[in-house]
């Protein structure tokens, strides 16, 4: 990840890279080959007044003490998700960094994903109707890296690898209280981490989610569905290929039976669609576009600059990473539980969930 940011710094107007500390003598040899200076150690790179930030790009044990002393010697900091081994250690830094009047900021960089962006303005514009129901899903069959990713005492897991980045997202997308909790913790490969994890939350405004993360599957499933009163979108991968069908009108024809299996539904009878053409027969529903919408990661560094200087908020806000580590214990305890765990106070909260008669329509 730090040969990474350096690439894409690069690209960030009053951004200049100075140098890195790393323990591998390959990555050193990389970095001075890239004309940076390499540090003996994070002591010898702290008393440099020529850079402003460190960028914490290692394992999750070690985000902490990095943090922690480059606060304490003046420097701002930006730090690789997940933010912190738990909520706890993630309160004493935001903490300190405020003492410090200093940044610290995570890296959050999923919030920039297309997918996400576009299933977000569903939800936003209302498009599907009141969502009452989200699926987000990454689904893979490769397992864990054979690494520290692996050891539960360096933050090694599914929840702390992709299950941060897709709570976080959640969070943000749904801006609703979460009143329960519940998950489950997969081993299926045995390792000494959970190698996928599902998780179901329901919000104080009715809306309910399930986020589910596998290594273990060798089919893949769509990463995003998303259900409205009167429509539903899915997402099926990276490449953007997904369906967005929305309800027109409210009266329509009642429902053909249909031979189903050994017996007969109506039901549950199909709308006639195509899904090959996106062309639907049935004149009560249509097919949409799944909506495009161009991302720039590069404006998250811009942020935390701006942050610095006092001209702009934190995008990633300290207190929605903090929010989603909390979360991510939730499910933990859920699973060792093996029950609902209430997770906030749901008071005042105002239901989305409309009937078909407050509906509105545009």
């Amino acid at each position: 990840m730090g040969v990474t940011h350096h690439r894409k710094l690069a690209d960030v107007a009053g951004v200049d890279v100075v140098g890195v500390v790393d323990i591998d003598a390959v990555r050193r040899s990389y970095a001075e080959e890239d004309g940076l200076v390499v540090y003996p150690d994070l002591e010898a790179a702290l008393v440099d007044d020529s850079f402003d930030f460190v960028f914490v790009c290692t394992p999750n044990d070690s985000h902490r003490p990095i943090a922690e002393v480059s606060l304490r010697a003046g420097k701002h900091v930006i730090c690789e998700k997940p933010a912190m081994m738990s909520a706890g250690e993630l309160e004493g830094i935001v903490d300190l960094a405020t003492a410090e009047g200093l940044i610290f900021a995570v890296h959050q960089n999923r919030r920039w994903d297309e997918d996400y962006l576009a299933m977000k303005s569903l939800y936003d514009d209302r498009t599907l109707g009141p969502v009452h129901f989200i699926e987000t899903r990454i689904h893979g069959s490769r397992g864990i890296p054979g690494d520290w990713r692996r050891e539960k005492s360096r933050g090694g897991g599914m929840l702390l690898d992709w299950g941060v980045h897709l709570l976080d997202r959640l969070l943000v997308m749904v801006d609703s209280k979460v009143v329960g909790v519940y998950g489950r913790l997969s081993y299926v490969r045995g390792h000494d981490v959970e190698d996928g994890f599902s998780a179901y939350l329901t919000f104080a405004n009715g809306v309910e989610a399930l986020v589910d993360v596998s290594t273990t599957s060798y089919i893949p499933v769509p990463k995003w569905r998303m259900q409205g009163r009167w429509g539903t979108a899915t997402i099926e991968d990276w490449e953007m290929n997904g369906k967005v069908l929305v309800h027109t009108r409210g009266d329509e024809a009642d429902a053909v039976p249909i031979a189903a299996g050994a017996g007969m539904t109506k039901t549950m009878s199909p709308r006639q669609v195509d899904y090959q053409a996106l062309r639907a027969n049935d004149p009560a529903v249509e097919f949409q576009p799944l909506p495009r919408i161009d991302a720039d990661i590069g404006d998250f560094y811009r942020n935390v600059l701006a942050a610095a200087d006092g001209r702009e908020p934190l995008l990633v806000k300290n207190e929605e990473v903090l929010r989603t580590m909390r979360l991510l214990q939730a499910i933990e305890e859920s699973h060792r539980e093996r029950q609902v765990v209430a997770f906030e106070s749901a008071e005042q909260e105002e239901l989305i969930i409309q009937t078909p008669s407050t509906r509105e329509r545009d």
